[in-house]
């Protein structure tokens, strides 16, 4: 009898894990507050003084030094929802020249 207690509360336990991770995704509830509208105010060109008085310090930093580029990553859920990133590319005169926007979590908003 209690071998059943301990196995039910186990269960229990795993389940409620596994259902708090889908509902929150890859970034649990803290998603920060940006859109698909903010985003959208970017553009090839901008300085990157620009955009980091525009949009805040990135989430995320990466360098690819074969092609004398870095890019900034955002993250942020998409109009229906989704976690995703935006990446913002800069050349090596620290000017815009890529933009890109991708899903990397299921929807499940609050």
């Amino acid at each position: 009898m209690r071998r059943t207690g301990h196995l039910k509360r186990a269960f229990a336990i795993s389940c409620g894990l596994a259902i708090a991770g889908c509902a929150g995704g890859p970034f649990g509830w803290n998603v920060p507050d940006r859109s698909d509208a903010l985003f959208s105010r970017l553009a090839a060109g901008m300085a990157q003084d620009e955009v980091l008085r525009e949009f805040g310090r990135p989430d995320e930093t990466m360098a690819f030094p074969m092609s004398h580029t870095h890019a900034w990553t955002y993250i942020y859920r998409d109009t229906w929802g989704f976690a995703a990133e935006y990446s913002v590319t800069f050349d090596s005169s620290d000017r815009v020249v890529a933009l890109l926007s991708k899903r990397i979590g299921y929807g499940g908003r609050d």
